[in-house]
């Protein structure tokens, strides 16, 4: 008995597993894989150079190493936001085939669309509420999740920054942090770096590069393993944060609209970095001219969103969080990308 394995769909950019499993008394003398062109072979495993072959989107396997077992690191390319391919896959004995089988593969990812950009948004403060008018309506039609960043041009009237109240916390929040890794560093040795790391992060957070998000994805990764291998560890590094964080709690004022917005990243499968960032706006009306960034958590680069000539007003100046600019709800029906 042959077994394939390769995942049911896939974020495109990402990497994608397949093996096969046959018992090592099986003899098998040819493996042909003939796979899309959306696809490409990153890495073989248990096959020696000059075992195998590629040719025109299909890998040639002669013999594998230890019999029983191949491995083959696929890659996705970008391609239409969501398509369905199939694989091929024949093996030979003695020039008969035993064994074929077709597999599957959704290749999906974000497709985010402009659908409203206004050229005026009106700031009504009431108040602890803040209301905005004629939103700009940012939509992910597909099935990847999407993280966006806004930038502000040197030509914007308009510039972004970090909250006082938000920039005291996250100061202290990490400080306590720092301080309480210490003992952590004495009690789990083995655990120090990353732990260093983690507080790296923290207090200086990344920009929003493919080397920073790789950079947090092997933290992480390390740190859940680290989490996931020792109980104890688990126990004490969360009680860690945990006491920091509400030590520190009183300093932020949670509020209904932020709550809002986060509902909409779950449902809506996008995530807007740096969304409790202000900018500051009066009743003198200023221009925003900006840039929307998108990446996934595939770190595969999208065209930016041109956010440009948009005049906002407010009936008394106050300092404006970035994500009550946006409405990344569903678009109503009928109404078309850019508002049309």
């Amino acid at each position: 008995m042959i077994n394939v394995y390769l995942p049911s769909n896939s974020l495109q950019g990402a990497e994608i597993p397949f093996y096969m499993l046959w018992s090592r008394s099986e003899t098998i003398d040819l493996i042909k894989i003939e796979y899309p062109t959306e696809m490409e072979v990153k890495e073989i495993y248990n096959v020696s150079e000059g075992n195998f072959r590629l040719e025109n989107n299909v890998l040639h396997v002669n013999k594998v190493d230890v019999n029983g077992y191949l491995g083959i690191k696929f890659i996705s390319k970008l391609t239409d936001p969501a398509v369905e391919k199939n694989l091929h896959i024949v093996v030979y004995r003695e020039d008969k085939v035993i064994h074929r089988e077709y597999k599957s593969l959704k290749l999906f990812r974000p497709d985010i669309k402009l659908y409203n950009l206004p050229h005026y948004i009106s700031v009504d403060v009431q108040e602890n509420q803040i209301n905005t008018s004629n939103k700009i309506k940012i939509v992910n039609n597909g099935l990847g999740t999407a993280i966006l960043r806004l930038e502000c041009l040197d030509s914007s009237d308009i510039k972004t920054y970090d909250p006082m109240d938000i920039e005291e916390f996250r100061k202290k929040f990490w400080s306590g942090v720092e301080r309480k890794t210490r003992k952590l560093n004495e009690k789990f040795p083995e655990y120090s770096q990353l732990l260093i790391e983690f507080v790296e992060m923290g207090k200086n957070p990344p920009l929003f590069k493919k080397s920073d998000l790789e950079r947090i994805k092997r933290l992480f990764s390390g740190l859940i393993k680290a989490l996931d291998e020792n109980e104890e560890f688990l126990k004490d590094f969360a009680n860690m944060i945990l006491t920091t964080y509400f030590e520190n709690i009183s300093i932020v004022t949670e509020l209904e609209s932020f709550l809002i917005y986060l509902k909409s990243i779950y449902e809506n499968k996008i995530i807007l970095i740096d969304a409790v960032n202000v900018m500051k706006v009066s009743t003198t009306p200023m221009k925003l001219k900006a840039k929307l960034y998108t990446t996934d958590f595939a770190y595969n680069e999208y065209k930016p969103i041109e956010l440009d000539d948009i005049t906002i007003v407010s009936n008394k100046e106050v300092e404006l969080p970035v994500y009550l600019l946006f409405d990344f709800g569903i678009p109503e029906r009928g109404v078309g990308e850019n508002g049309h």
